[in-house]
């Protein structure tokens, strides 16, 4: 079977840099037309974003949206709305990495910040963009989650307990659309070649000991988990609904997921 995402309409949060830039190219390469949408600050991100994939002769649109807060979000789905006529696909890769925190000395303001971005943002993504779906009769959610979700790291805490959560909304709002022909999937990715991972990356013991946990032995690029993405937005994967795909080289093999 061949993926075709042609005539749909997607929607990628951190669009700007990373997983959510890898995504929303390879969604365009195979024919939806794009919104990419991330912090206002990252618009001249975005907009380099949207030149490459108007270069390879594919639709793109970009918009500057907090998905912390209600306002923004709701504005984004209008504009992805206006800019396409409906919405089919949703990502959810927006989202805040903290550490060291260790749970005991973690400040309330540092603990609601992930939390606002790494759930409460696709909460607000989700109530904004999936009645839209409903109305269409069909779509197809991905939350990125992490495979921290399943891992217990010390100091991680309030990121993995974020992205855990994730995981659970996607199964919840999966049961709650039983029957709209609307899927809800989430991904967890192990370590990606992202700004976020940097700090591992630029230490060579670090980085050794990483690997060495990684049986495939190399951080995936941003590519490899788009592909994963495009799965679940496709027609390929349209008996997959509920469940969390964990994409990291195995490095967390046999434990619970």
């Amino acid at each position: 079977m061949d993926i075709s995402l042609n005539g749909k309409v997607a929607l990628v949060t951190g669009a700007a840099r990373g997983i959510g830039r890898a995504t929303a190219n390879l969604l365009a390469k195979y024919g939806a037309a794009v919104v990419l949408t991330d912090l206002p600050a990252e618009l001249g991100e975005l907009e380099s974003a949207v030149a490459e994939i108007h270069h390879q002769g594919h639709q793109a649109c970009a918009v500057g949206a907090d998905v912390s807060q209600q306002a923004d979000v709701e504005a984004c789905t209008l504009a992805a709305l206006q800019f396409g006529g409906r919405l089919d696909i949703l990502v959810n890769v927006a989202g805040v990495h903290l550490y060291p925190a260790p749970l005991l000395s973690i400040d309330a303001a540092a603990w609601d910040r992930v939390f606002s971005i790494n759930l409460k943002g696709p909460l607000f993504m989700c109530q904004a963009a999936v009645p839209h779906m409903v109305k269409q009769g069909s779509g197809s959610v991905i939350n990125i989650a992490s495979d921290s979700a399943f891992d217990v790291i010390p100091d991680e805490g309030a990121y993995g307990i974020s992205k855990l959560a994730l995981v659970r909304f996607s199964a919840y709002l999966c049961k709650e659309l039983a029957g709209t022909g609307v899927r809800v999937n989430s991904l967890a990715p192990g370590w990606v070649k992202t700004r976020l991972t940097e700090f591992v990356r630029q230490d060579s013991a670090a980085m050794a000991a990483a690997l060495e946990g990684i049986p495939v032995r190399k951080f995936a690029e941003p590519e490899d988990i788009a592909g994963v993405v495009l799965f679940l937005a496709s027609e390929l994967a349209n008996y997959v609904n509920g469940h969390c795909i964990v994409v990291d080289g195995g490095r967390i093999a046999g434990q619970p997921a």
